[in-house]
């Protein structure tokens, strides 16, 4: 008789189920909506916004009082600020903008918009000075008494409440410092094509602003990067009003968080005793490429392990420049070894699976910061600098850098170039011919930021993730801790947060918008821990760390590293392993397996699954969603990422996809289609387990090509290139009813599907920005027999709303991960699988 542990051991390959797919044609569901008025009197509503267009506009400059300077394609104009009004109730959603409240033939556009703590948006608006009669018109005709027709421009103006005048340091994000006569370097977001952005680069020099030659370059937007004072640069935004969506300090606030004094704490026979258990990885082995401050490369821990190193500027050096131990030498460390405190206590032999690289991205002191300090320029040049000296290696890029110097809550262009490296969005990517689904793709994970100490009450609270880890297509790192025993000296001390919770240090994304923002961070790696003194202060501490390589090799081999720069660190050696593990999966695959394999450790279980760990913890979903956006999906696991068990299996498939299509009737471009799977459910085995509770975690991860523009803050759809979702089949369903309700071709008067008890821990109407997204099931193995069906359907993106651009013939690809687990079950869930598998496969072939 089998042994339980013969149906929890990992030894068995996932299982591709591709051949299960089919593609059909899709089209978006219509709703029949019946509106309640939200106006009483529509006329004096009308009239209001008039008036208050009049004010916000006021006169058209006469000769000689016009300071505004001419740029090639752009009409002068001016900006103002129109707002939505107040939610309804407390429980209403966000009043948002209409989409479509622009009118683009006029050239009255949204430049930015914002989400207010109130619940209603806000944007900026250009108006030309020749459109102003056309825009009075619209809103006197929307005040018109329809009689029995549609109001004229409703779903435009309806939801306005207030136009008032705006100003160009309205189109300032982040801090400025106006009465200050330094001159700094400013990020111009310029809206349009080449010839705007190049009109305003002459213009900006005939302002006596000095324009680098270096230029990011997104669909909607070029940006430029200009050197002067805040206020000069307001006086030069106001001059071309409607060129600029938006003005940023181009900043190189860089926090790594190792500013303090530190000692290495091992001696230098325990590095050598490790160096001796040590086999180099493969010649052909993939690699994780860090971007920091350097390495030492002459360190015996990482010369097995380096197959290169470089410097953004040669002449910065290799080297590890950063003081006590260094950065990148123990980020590098972590990201070949994980933690050395297990690899330090016990005698076994490391077979090292996958290389190192090192990039410099900073500049050592006494070198000027690069100019622009743009780290969104700078990382995609590095990027580009490894692939050309190694070219053709598996790899993945790790950055353990924030700043929070931004706001997490829109892209910036640094998160923004992220999305364009992953993607194979950067310049030298894209070729003609080429479809993005066949460009390079890349994995990146990156670092949420860090709290650094402070009170306890203040520590232990959530605050917002930093820049660029709000990334869409990168994995956001986040920090968990096992660390709890506090230093010996001084005595007193405890630790901030007991083992297997949060680490102090990690942030998250529970403070944004869940429509408008993706959950951040997907996973935790340990991060270590904080101290807490006996007037409740929070402060890093050595014995709370992990152990890694230091700079020093001779003084300090062996040094502390701590808070998300040593999760982004640990998490490098994780997609290592699995890279090396697994080299044919695509980097989006690699990134579903790897929020697949995460769970929960207690206590942080105790926030989802309620106390007798059966089903879900009551309460709403929206708090749910909330606590993942503090610790993600969990703590991934190696083994369950690469291999299945027999009653915990994996399934995975990978797929181009064509979102979108040109209209056959001549009209804009129109949803093309949809992948529908026919699942290789066991339902032999579920129905052997009955009632007995079981888990399905379902993945879909892909990368968008990023649009960076002012209105990406409020309105997702303009930022990603396409989006996708997944839908799962009802157990009432019939399999055509199910493709029916998903594609929108629901038959008039076909009954609605029978309501069921929701044991997904999100479920369908949760909807989160984003390029990754994960539901899970917990529920009666009986039941989820008859879910046996799942479909990828796509969503908006600027392939389809842009036909300018000529995209919505593109194809992009998907990875769709989907797990079922019966954990503690003497059940054969595999087999069962693999057998269906292999039959569709030999019917797919005769």
């Amino acid at each position: 008789m089998a042994d339980q542990s013969d149906f929890d051991a990992r030894k068995h390959v996932h299982i591709p189920f591709d051949v299960f797919r089919d593609e059909v044609g899709y089209s978006y569901p219509k709703q029949k909506m019946d509106k309640k008025p939200l106006r009483e009197d529509y006329a004096a509503h009308a009239q209001n916004l008039l008036d208050q267009l009049a004010a916000a506009l006021g006169e058209i400059p006469g000769a000689g009082h016009d300071n505004r300077l001419p740029v090639e394609g752009l009409k002068p104009g001016k900006i103002v600020e129109v707002g939505t009004m107040p939610p309804q109730s407390a429980r209403s959603g966000a009043v948002k903008l209409p989409k479509n409240f622009e009118f683009p033939q006029e050239d009255v556009v949204v430049l930015r918009s914002d989400r207010r703590d109130d619940r209603t948006e806000s944007a900026l608006i250009f108006v030309p000075d020749d459109a102003r009669a056309f825009l009075r018109g619209r809103l006197q005709g929307y005040g018109k008494d329809p009689g029995n027709q549609a109001r004229q421009d409703l779903d435009r103006f309806e939801r306005i409440e207030t136009i008032q005048s705006a100003v160009a340091r309205s189109l300032f994000v982040g801090p400025a410092d106006f009465d200050s006569s330094d001159a700094v370097w400013w990020e111009l977001w310029v809206r349009g094509g080449a010839n705007i952005a190049e009109g305003v680069s002459a213009a900006a020099q005939h302002a006596d602003l000095e324009v680098h030659q270096d230029r990011l370059f997104f669909p909607d937007t070029t940006v430029l990067f200009v050197h002067g004072s805040a206020a000069t640069a307001a006086d030069f935004a106001g001059r071309v009003l409607g060129a600029l969506v938006e003005v940023r300090r181009s900043t190189a606030t860089i926090e790594p968080f190792l500013d303090r004094q530190g000692n290495g704490v091992g001696p230098e026979d325990w590095v050598a005793d490790l160096v001796n258990r040590v086999t180099p990885p493969p010649a052909d082995a993939n690699a994780v490429c860090t971007l920091d401050t350097g390495v030492a490369g002459g360190h015996p821990l990482i010369a097995p392990g380096l197959r290169g190193a470089w410097a953004y500027d040669a002449a910065w050096g290799t080297d590890d420049h950063h003081p006590d131990g260094g950065h990148g030498t123990p980020l590098a460390g972590l990201a070949l070894y994980g933690d050395l405190e297990a690899l330090m206590n016990d005698m076994r032999q490391v077979e090292l699976s996958h290389a190192v690289e090192s990039m410099k991205l900073l500049p050592p002191p006494g070198f000027a910061d690069t100019a622009p300090p743009n780290r969104g320029v700078v990382t995609e040049g590095a990027v580009s600098l490894v692939e050309v000296e190694r070219p053709n290696v598996r790899r993945a890029f790790c950055i353990a850098n924030s700043s929070g110097f931004y706001p997490p809550d829109r892209p910036s262009t640094w998160s923004g170039a992220l999305d364009q490296i992953t993607s194979g969005a950067m310049p030298g990517d894209q070729e003609p011919g080429v479809q993005a689904a066949e460009r390079p793709k890349r994995m990146v994970v990156v670092a949420a930021g860090n709290m650094l100490g402070g009170m306890l009450d203040d520590v232990i609270q959530s605050h917002p993730l930093e820049d660029p880890s709000q990334s869409w297509n990168s994995l956001t790192i986040g920090g968990f801790t096992r660390k709890e025993t506090p230093p010996v000296t001084p005595p007193g001390l405890g630790v901030a947060v007991p083992a297997n919770h949060r680490s102090p240090f990690s942030l998250g994304s529970t403070e944004l918008a869940n429509d408008l923002t993706p959950i951040k961070p997907e996973v935790l790696f340990e991060a270590g821990n904080m101290s807490v003194d006996a007037f409740n202060f929070c402060l890093w501490q050595p014995s709370l760390s992990l152990l890694a390589p230091g700079s020093d090799v001779f003084n300090q081999p062996l040094v502390p590293f701590w808070a998300t720069s040593a999760a982004a660190g640990v998490a490098g050696n994780f997609v290592g392993g699995l890279q090396a593990a697994l080299p044919d999966l695509w980097p989006e695959t690699h990134r579903a397996l790897t929020v697949d394999s995460a769970s929960w450790p207690e206590p942080i279980r105790k926030h989802f699954i309620g106390p007798r760990g059966a089903h879900w913890k009551g309460g709403s979903k929206g708090k749910k969603q909330k606590a993942l956006r503090e610790f993600g999906y969990g703590v991934p696991n190696l083994q369950r990422a690469v291999f299945s068990a027999q009653n915990d299996v994996t399934l995975v498939a990978q797929a181009p996809i064509q979102p979108f299509a040109p209209s056959d009737a001549g009209g804009p471009p129109v949803f093309n289609e949809m992948h529908f799977y026919d699942l290789p459910w066991p339902k032999a085995a579920l129905e052997e387990i009955e009632n007995g509770i079981v888990m399905m975690k379902v993945t879909l991860s892909y990368f968008i090509e990023p649009n960076l523009s002012g209105r990406a803050a409020t309105r997702p759809e303009t930022y990603r290139s396409f989006g996708l979702r997944f839908a799962m089949k009802k157990r009432s369903d019939t399999k055509q009813q199910f493709l029916r309700r998903v594609s929108g071709h629901q038959e008039k008067g076909t009954p609605p599907a029978e309501t069921e008890k929701d044991c997904w821990l999100l479920g369908p109407k949760a909807v989160q920005a984003g390029s990754l997204h994960c539901d899970l099931w917990r529920g009666k193995a009986i039941d989820l027999a008859l879910h046996d069906a799942i479909a990828i359907y796509p969503v908006t993106g600027w392939w389809k709303t842009h036909s300018g651009q000529k995209r919505f013939n593109d194809k992009g690809r998907y990875a769709l991960v989907i797990s079922i687990s019966a954990p503690g079950q003497p059940v054969n869930l595999y087999t069962e699988i693999s057998a269906m598998v292999e039959a569709k496969q030999i019917e797919a072939l005769v």
